[in-house]
């Protein structure tokens, strides 16, 4: 899969006979992380988030960008004790971007801060491997 890159915003300002072109970042710095998790999540799992199936890489690609646009709203609402109850039912890997979102921005209560670290710690444990058998 590409990289998944925070899309860019033309605009376009005309006033007395000049124009002025801008081209910005959509998102800012801290919601990029979020808005990639979302992307990369919604990429690789067809009914994760949005219905995907039966798309191409660039149809699935328009299809979780505008499928963000319409969650964006509430990816971005901070609960009082951290995660909202809407949030909380996203996939984890999203739970987690949008904790790390709300620490960088100073949101994060100290009972949130202990759900993020325990989020954080599901991703370190490492997956148990079948260890090989012994022949008795």
């Amino acid at each position: 899969m590409k990289e998944i890159k925070n899309p860019l915003v033309a605009n376009i300002e005309r006033s007395s006979g000049d124009i002025e072109i801008s081209i910005a970042k959509k998102y800012s710095e801290t919601e990029e992380a979020m808005y990639k998790s979302y992307m990369s999540v919604c990429a690789m799992d067809d009914k994760a988030l949005t219905d995907t199936s039966d798309m191409d890489e660039k149809q699935t690609m328009s299809a979780c960008a505008g499928q963000y646009g319409k969650m964006r709203a509430m990816m971005n609402e901070v609960g009082e004790g951290g995660l909202t109850d809407k949030q909380k039912k996203l996939p984890p890997a999203l739970q987690k971007a949008i904790l790390e979102k709300m620490k960088k921005e100073g949101k994060l209560s100290e009972e949130s801060e202990a759900a993020y670290s325990k989020l954080l710690s599901r991703d370190d444990i490492p997956k148990k491997k079948d260890s090989p058998k012994k022949d008795a």
